[in-house]
């Protein structure tokens, strides 16, 4: 189990590799450039979410690999050019996000000692989330014309912001503070799209959506892996 779990993160490094380093697609497919580019770009958007989705089967809780598998339908409508799937995608991810989050925290509070978040952890977590929510409800979603996406946006930043704020509460291990650091790099790569989007051009936006973007499925996963993946093989 140790050693899938490591296989999965090192091809999910190739895989995001793969994406800001496009030129080496060109060894591979050498013909006919006019046709591969659409194909390939969406392959490398898309793929290292679906590799931690397949990869994490039977490595994290059922609602994180279903999270991820929403993270790759989000990507794929993002590559077809549907904003609303893109954001319909990734709204279902965060709902699968909290519900570990929460189920986490709840397990926590009836295990023996019972962990309960302190309330320090609860002032810190609304300090840390209530910034760019204000910030989007006051500068992002004003200049967001359509209605309907405007809804969406207002939904889907609520939904952002209280999987983060769980993912605060819930950090009593070390595996949940990277999952915690996860959530927030999510948090920071959709305000840095939605504001680039919406807002005002920011230099460089794709590189800094899409590093930190990845950088949250990747600490998401390392975070909710099941602990006994990490054992070694003679004590498993």
């Amino acid at each position: 189990m140790r050693t899938r779990a490591s296989a999965v993160v090192a091809v999910f490094l190739l895989a995001a590799a793969w994406y800001f380093f496009p030129a080496v697609t060109w060894h591979v497919f050498p013909a006919d450039k006019e046709t591969f580019p659409p194909l390939l770009f969406a392959m490398r958007l898309a793929l290292p979410a679906a590799i931690l989705a397949v990869g994490g089967i039977g490595l994290l809780p059922c609602l994180m690999t279903l999270g991820f598998c929403f993270c790759t339908l989000g990507d794929a409508m993002g590559v077809a050019g549907s904003f609303e799937g893109q954001m319909g995608g990734f709204a279902l991810a965060q709902i699968c996000f909290i519900a570990e989050f929460a189920k986490d925290i709840r397990r926590s509070a009836q295990a023996v000692p019972p962990r309960k978040p302190h309330p320090v952890a609860f002032m810190a977590a609304t300090l840390l989330c209530l910034p760019p929510l204000i910030l989007a409800a006051l500068k992002v979603i004003p200049a967001v014309k359509e209605l309907p996406i405007r809804i969406g946006c207002t939904f889907y930043a609520l939904l952002l912001v209280l999987a983060s704020w769980t993912s605060i509460v819930r950090a009593f291990t070390f595996r949940n503070y990277i999952a915690m650091t996860g959530c927030l790099c999510f948090l920071v790569s959709d305000f840095i799209l939605s504001w680039n989007k919406f807002t005002e051009h920011i230099p460089q936006a794709s590189l800094l959506i899409m590093s930190t973007y990845y950088a949250a499925l990747l600490l998401l996963f390392c975070g909710t892996v099941r602990p006994r993946t990490f054992r070694t093989p003679g004590r498993a």
